[in-house]
């Protein structure tokens, strides 16, 4: 077994945190970038894995993924003819904005990168 680390993912999240004076909660307007890292555990063998894991567990950890890949899979075929085409430009939009947030750009910074070439 070996660790890895994952580094810098990045979300987007509405700030409820809470206030300087520690009791009350801001009101969730203003949107803010997240970035974290995080580590776990890299199984490399069946051993492991029996070591790691009962029969029990991993038999719901295959039924979950079974489901889960099932859900997936109707998802996308009964959402698909109500997505945007992705040459739509506002996919295009969409897509160049979270490129340039997940290159360390804010929101606002992003978006007003991405919409001064498109208006350019």
């Amino acid at each position: 077994m070996r660790q890895q680390t994952e580094s810098t993912k990045v979300e987007n999240v509405k700030d409820y945190s809470l206030n300087e004076d520690g009791t009350t909660r801001k009101d969730g307007k203003t949107e803010i970038t997240v970035s974290y890292d995080y580590t776990f555990d890299v199984l490399e063998t069946v051993e492991e894995m029996n070591k790691k894991f009962s029969e029990a567990d991993m038999l719901k950890l295959a039924n979950a993924r079974l489901k889960s890949t099932a859900n997936s899979a109707a998802r996308q075929k009964n959402l698909a003819k109500y997505a945007i085409p992705q040459d739509d430009p506002a996919a295009i939009r969409e897509r160049m904005i979270k490129d340039a947030i997940k290159l360390g750009k804010t929101k606002e910074q992003a978006e007003a990168f991405v919409d001064g070439l498109l208006a350019a």
